[in-house]
């Protein structure tokens, strides 16, 4: 029986979670290629065309599993976008798909889905009107502002000074410059217990749960230093349809609970990390994602 090859895409190989993905695959004799996106190269001509990194063919894949982008650049990211794209064309299968991270990373777009699928979500404004940015902040405030794209948390803000209202042209076109890009995502603030859950979802399956804590600020994504705990709170519902609204196979799901306890989807993130659920779960999340992904494979 021919072994699975499957491909691990990262800009981080050396990071925690390519470490335990690669070694539950290896113990299931899977074939792994570790794919470093800024080491591929695109070979093209009129009569060929060929995807390779260190030697290796990447279109002889059965699966590419994309743990994350790591493209901030705009022509890095298009780049990658492009060769998983030609990848799907020849036949690999790239999880999540190329459509459904492009969703994702779109916080207009993943939000207008969730909104479709009629879930909970806190009002949202989305526009490149800088006076319509000032009047929701006014009439909303405190509010959160983010930007259209992004990911860990980077440039989410909390507006709820003063000083920043009464300067609040100021302060939009100052995000605007840092992580805008053009656009502005404002959302009424959810005022909840200090904490948010984070939901793993894979295929259509909630695998795994842990309530975030901030350490200062909104932000609770673990690498910019939330901390992990278990969660009480039954999301499943929640994050299953949220995961299916945006096509995702492999789907991480931000809800927050208001100070009612009723929950409010935030986002939905198409490369999930899951080393900080794992210190607060006793399911091995990187051998169920192999099991899955050799499953996909064959």
């Amino acid at each position: 029986m021919t072994r699975s090859r499957i491909g691990l895409f990262s800009s981080d190989p050396w990071s925690k979670r390519v470490e335990t993905l690669s070694q539950a695959l290896s113990n299931l004799a899977v074939e792994i290629i570790h794919v470093i996106p800024w080491k591929v190269a695109r070979v093209g001509s009129t009569k060929h065309h060929l995807i390779h990194s260190g030697g290796v063919d990447l279109s002889t894949l059965d699966t590419m599993f994309v743990l994350d982008l790591g493209a901030n650049d705009i022509g890095a990211f298009f780049n990658r976008i492009g060769l998983l794209s030609a990848l799907t064309e020849m036949g690999v299968r790239i999880i999540n798909s190329v459509s459904s991270i492009l969703l994702m990373r779109n916080k207009s777009e993943s939000m207008r889905k969730l909104i479709s699928a009629k879930l909970p979500v806190p009002k949202t404004l989305i526009t490149e009107s800088i006076d319509d940015a000032a009047r929701f902040v006014r009439e909303n405030f405190p509010c959160v502002l983010k930007p259209i794209t992004g990911f860990g948390g980077l440039g989410v803000q909390l507006i709820e000074r003063d000083f920043d209202l009464e300067h609040v042209y100021d302060y939009l076109k100052f995000h605007s410059q840092m992580f805008g890009k053009g656009a502005y995502i404002l959302q009424e603030y959810v005022r909840g217990p200090g904490f948010d859950i984070r939901a793993l979802v894979l295929d259509s399956e909630v695998i795994a749960t842990m309530q975030r804590v901030s350490t200062g600020g909104i932000v609770t994504n673990i690498h910019a230093g939330g901390t992990p705990r278990p969660n009480t709170v039954d999301v499943s519902d929640l994050a299953i349809t949220a995961a299916k609204s945006v096509k995702g196979s492999f789907v991480g799901v931000d809800i927050i609970p208001d100070e009612d306890g009723n929950p409010w989807v935030l986002e939905v993130n198409a490369t999930p990390g899951w080393t900080g659920i794992q210190k607060v779960t006793n399911l091995n999340i990187s051998e169920c994602i192999a099991e899955w992904l050799v499953d996909q494979s064959v």
